[in-house]
């Protein structure tokens, strides 16, 4: 069988899909090819994973002769002649593209009107499972057991490449950083939502603290569009031993592998770089707002799950309703700092 996957569009959704892509791997022998189809994102971050035998990137709009649009997959698709698709992604357009390419099996979940487009739609609910409410790991595995997958190992995996680590090395050398000093990796941001972000004047205090009072190299993680905020966040901390990559003119995602992998702990709001660290068996402290933490939760290393626990919590939205924010604006630095130090002394008990 020629089997495709349709890869989640985001970084984090595509980490979390792991434990799926390693059971089809494991208990799919006879595949002639296991193809992964998505956006360059989430490709990027599954690179080193040996487990599929060809990708195709793609981005929805490119006009750019070098990437693949959706009338252009539509034909790359018809042209590999898949067998079966099963579709991580919940959305119309996925189902309609692959209906469109002619695979005579797609498989995904019954949702958003798309139920026509699909020839194997796998029930939301039934009563012992929500796929609205179930961690997104648990609905990635269901879609692998409808072709007959049974693993249960619910544990997410990345790997980083030789170029990875190199580029992780040249920005310690570049940081000054030593390396037999603990590292801490904060990432206050997340491109998606408000009610995700943790305030710079928060995440300042936080890695002076624990630079100044603890010892700590702190690495202020973050993307492209990123840069200000993390360069703000290292100013306002006021300490030499507190750095943003936001400073490098590239920041692949690759880099952000090699810096978590290199970190001993990392910090995060619900975004991208924490999947990856969790991904990577680091441990986590995860600053949560909105979100309920129970629909990405992990099942690697214990995470430290950071949260106010007001009443409007989780509310799900990516702007407060209520237009206060508090979730995240009043998640003090003090309270992270207390749940970091924890969690870096269990780390230390579990080594010693």
């Amino acid at each position: 069988m020629k089997l495709a996957i349709m890869l989640p569009n985001w970084v984090g959704d595509a980490c979390m899909a792991t434990p799926a892509l390693r059971s089809l791997h494991n208990e799919q022998p006879n595949l002639k090819e296991f193809c992964w189809i998505g956006r360059p994102a989430p490709l990027m971050v599954l690179q080193g994973l040996d487990w599929a035998t060809s990708t195709i990137c793609y981005k929805p709009r490119s006009k750019q002769p070098s990437m693949l649009n959706r009338r252009k997959l539509v034909a790359e698709m018809r042209k590999r002649r898949f067998d079966a698709i099963l579709l991580f992604t919940n959305s119309l357009s996925t189902a309609f593209i692959a209906r469109l390419a002619g695979i005579p099996r797609r498989i995904g979940f019954a949702r958003d009107g798309r139920s026509w487009l699909l020839t194997d739609p796998v029930p939301t609910s039934n009563g012992l499972f929500n796929a609205y409410r179930d961690p997104c790991i648990v609905n990635y595995l269901r879609l692998a057991n409808h072709l007959g997958c049974t693993s249960q190992d619910r544990s997410t995996h990345l790997v980083t490449t030789e170029d990875d680590r190199d580029l992780a090395s040249k920005l310690w050398q570049e940081l000054d950083f030593h390396p037999s000093r603990p590292t801490v990796l904060l990432n206050a941001g997340a491109a998606t939502a408000e009610t995700k972000r943790w305030p710079m004047h928060h995440a300042a205090a936080a890695a002076r603290t624990l630079a100044q009072q603890h010892g700590f190299q702190v690495l202020i993680h973050c993307g492209p569009a990123e840069k200000e905020m993390a360069n703000n966040i290292e100013s306002h901390a006021q300490h030499p031993s507190v750095r943003s990559m936001g400073h490098w003119k590239d920041l692949p995602l690759g880099l952000s592998k090699g810096v978590i992998e290199r970190s001993q702990l990392v910090i995060s709001t619900d975004s991208g770089p924490r999947h990856i660290a969790i991904a990577l068996n680091k441990p986590v402290v995860s600053i949560f707002g909105s979100i309920d933490p129970s629909m990405t939760r992990s099942f690697n290393l214990p995470e430290s799950i950071v949260s106010m626990g007001l009443p409007c919590q989780p509310c799900g939205k990516y702007k407060c309703p209520l237009k206060h924010t508090r979730c995240m604006n009043d998640l003090d630095a003090p309270r992270v700092v207390r749940a970091t130090l924890q969690a870096f002394d269990a780390l230390q008990r579990q080594a010693g």
